[in-house]
């Protein structure tokens, strides 16, 4: 009778905790900070969401969806970045996110760049509705549900094809219990995988062509409004700013929040991408605040326009003191409808 011995294969990707300055770092950043951050951001794009949806102009539509996608890069936050750090510390948790993971990074890594190209979009409306003027107000607002959709679809599939990076491992620990680990796929350690895909294509697509397409479509309209006479009537000559006067503002500060959020994720990138050696400890600290500013960025709109339109400010103020009101001082509920219907504030339309 033959015996068939099945031999265990041993860890090799243990996620163990880190050491050293890295190892504090991951602590205040990761694991203490980062789901506090996270969770106020949800919080403040789930009230963007409710000023915006109550506008029925364009630009509405892209902050709406824009907050939306935000709202997923926080969560990211908490359900991917915070807890691959806590697996290191718990073993339940590393348990069961070595099967999670594989699944749900693709997808904050999907709202991540869903988030940038929105904002890509958003400045394009505004230079388009500088340059016509609201006689082309019609048509942005036909075609932006329109390029809204081709977007997701076209971020998707860029991103599909990462749900085949990690995938979990049943293996031996050294001290001989069996447990489950998370290792990269054949796939994900490819040379050409890592310098064509995870390299080149993540630089152009994440960091230099969003960063060139809003330099250039703020400058412009900037310069577009400059030029305008000073006897055109109010509406046609501000175009988008029309009801705040600060877009150009907004765009700016987006593009600083931009460069400022993805420069060190984009460095650590084109160093795996070169080949260029650091030491553990730094590419550790280094992955570390990239995370943590990709959160600080997707948090960070709405004190954008909170600092920059006064119309966001008044609907915000107006939404926490209808929120605390007493229930005993608040009125009927026709009558309060009515005031709801008809003193609404064009917000969206002031960034």
């Amino acid at each position: 009778m033959l015996n068939h011995t099945v031999v265990m294969r041993e860890c090799e990707c243990l996620h163990e905790p880190i050491e050293g300055y890295a190892g504090i770092a991951n602590l205040l950043l990761i694991v203490v900070l980062l789901p506090l951050i996270s969770f106020v951001g949800v919080v403040l794009n789930f009230f963007n969401i409710f000023i915006f949806c109550e506008q029925k102009n364009t630009a509405a539509k892209y902050l709406t969806a824009l907050s939306c996608s935000d709202v997923g890069v926080c969560m990211a936050g908490i359900f991917v970045i915070c807890s691959d750090s806590l697996r290191a510390h718990s073993f339940v948790i590393d348990q069961v996110f070595v099967f999670l993971l594989p699944k749900i990074i693709p997808l904050g890594l999907f709202f991540q760049m869903l988030s940038v190209y929105i904002t890509v979009l958003a400045a394009f409306d505004c230079f388009y509705s500088v340059y016509c003027g609201t006689k082309c107000e019609p048509k942005r607002s036909t075609w932006a549900p329109r390029v809204l959709a081709l977007v997701v679809i076209s971020v998707a599939a860029y991103n599909i094809v990462q749900f085949g990076d990690l995938q979990a491992i049943e293996c031996l620990h050294p001290d001989n219990y069996t447990l489950f680990e998370l290792c990269p796929t054949e796939m994900r350690v490819s040379e050409t995988y890592v310098i064509l895909y995870k390299g080149y294509l993540y630089a152009l697509s994440m960091a230099f062509l969003p960063f060139v397409l809003l330099t250039f479509l703020t400058v412009s309209i900037i310069v577009m409004l400059r030029k305008k006479n000073d006897d055109m009537d109010k509406v046609e000559k501000q175009g988008c700013e029309d009801d705040g006067g600060n877009n150009p503002v907004v765009l700016l500060l987006v593009v600083l929040l931009f460069l400022c959020c993805n420069l060190t994720s984009l460095l650590v990138n084109v160093f795996e991408m070169l080949k260029i050696k650091l030491s553990f400890e730094v590419e550790a600290v280094l992955i570390d605040i990239g995370n943590f500013l990709v959160v600080i960025n997707a948090t960070a709109n709405f004190f954008v326009y909170m600092g920059s339109s006064e119309e966001f400010r008044v609907a915000f103020y107006e939404r926490i003191r209808k929120l605390w009101r007493p229930k005993s001082t608040r009125l009927p509920l026709l009558h309060d409808h009515r005031i709801r219907l008809f003193n609404r504030n064009p917000v969206a339309s002031s960034i």
